[in-house]
């Protein structure tokens, strides 16, 4: 199965109702996307430094770029840092073949000194960029909040940033999820993340180093004598959405944990059932119609492996499966389509300090 661009009803969808259903099964407050995913909405590995919260992949200001971003690290505090290289790594990860295997990662490490940390980006490829950990050229090096240059064109930049999402977690939980006491969707609108700070990663990269139809995720490793994968996402709230242990999906526990250190290839073969009978559960949760299982299968045929597809020569939209932009309204999205139209939008808009020139997310506040 090749990486072309879908947009088909049923994939939009799908995009959208991982996002809705993380926050439908949760117990209370959460974070966005990926944030939290390990069971008991704690970070995997217990190490918030390790914490994926959002994959982001977009066409930069020059259209022959492309920009990566991962954020970690759920409400970064401003004396928040990087996990050192002695504690772990954090990875982008490209197939351009189409087979959920990357072809190209690009690996992150940090060093701590007294004076601030330091990074290098290393760049593998082929078998290469299989390897735990991956065996690659270095391209970048400097200092966390510095702007490097990357050889073969393209740049770095890892520091504290303005956490890109937005939604009205308020009230989506009093509208959607029936809880008691606060403002309905729309009422009194208010961004729970406008004034968080999250840990970023930013690289862009020209569009010849990745390839054309691309699928991308973003994994943290800890650092061990196997440099064991500790934490991993593509489209947001996946594996939340699927292995979610609550009343409604009652999946087994351990699958969280599971889906975290697997690997994209094997995803179909593993979590299959889980990601149908998940489908079947929510479609039927204050929605007019369920899922056939025939529509289920054909789902969550799209959404496995757990992968973010983006096509570098077109600007992402996250609605179509291609890619996904910082303004990207995947909660108005959601809603939307999961209801039929029987909620609307939250009344959150995106940021405004988003910016169209690196590093494009918003000075931390």
């Amino acid at each position: 199965m090749t990486h072309a661009r879908k947009a088909n009803s049923w994939m939009t969808m799908l995009v959208v109702l991982g996002m809705v259903i993380t926050l439908i099964a949760a117990p209370g407050p959460v974070g966005a996307a990926d944030h939290l995913d390990a069971p008991g909405l704690a970070s995997p590995g217990g190490d918030a430094r390790l914490d994926i919260n959002d994959l982001l992949v977009f066409e930069a200001e020059n259209p022959d770029n492309t920009v990566l971003v991962m954020t970690v690290n759920p409400a970064a505090a401003g004396d928040a840092s990087f996990a050192s290289a002695k504690d772990g790594s954090y990875h982008f990860r490209i197939d351009n073949t189409g087979d959920g295997i990357e072809d190209i990662t690009y690996s992150v490490t940090f060093k701590d000194k007294p004076n601030g940390q330091k990074i290098k980006v290393r760049k593998a490829t082929r078998h290469r960029a299989q390897q735990a950990p991956p065996r690659g050229r270095v391209i970048a090096r400097g200092r966390v909040g510095e702007t490097l240059d990357a050889r073969r064109g393209g740049t770095v930049l890892a520091e504290l940033r303005s956490d890109p999402f937005f939604f009205d977690l308020a009230g989506f939980l009093t509208t959607v999820e029936g809880q008691a006491g606060g403002p309905g969707l729309g009422e009194m609108p208010t961004d729970f993340f406008e004034e968080l700070n999250t840990l970023a990663i930013v690289l862009e990269v020209p569009d010849s180093e990745l390839g054309g139809n691309i699928g991308v995720w973003a994994t943290t490793s800890v650092r061990n004598s196997r440099s064991a994968q500790n934490d991993r996402m593509g489209r947001p709230a996946i594996n939340t959405a699927v292995n979610s242990s609550g009343p409604i999906v009652m999946a087994p526990t351990e699958n969280k944990n599971v889906f975290n250190v697997g690997l994209p290839k094997n995803d179909v073969a593993s979590f299959t059932d889980a990601a149908v009978d998940a489908l079947l559960a929510y479609s039927g949760l204050n929605m007019p119609t369920q899922y056939t299982q025939a529509e289920a299968e054909d789902i969550a045929a799209i959404l496995l492996p757990d992968i973010l597809t983006y096509d570098t020569a077109t600007s992402a939209d996250y609605s179509a499966l291609n890619g996904r932009a910082p303004a990207d309204d995947v909660i108005d999205i959601s809603l939307n389509l999961v209801s039929n139209g029987a909620v609307g939008g939250d009344g959150v808009g995106a940021h405004t300090d988003y910016l169209s020139v690196f590093p494009y997310l918003g000075v931390a506040h």
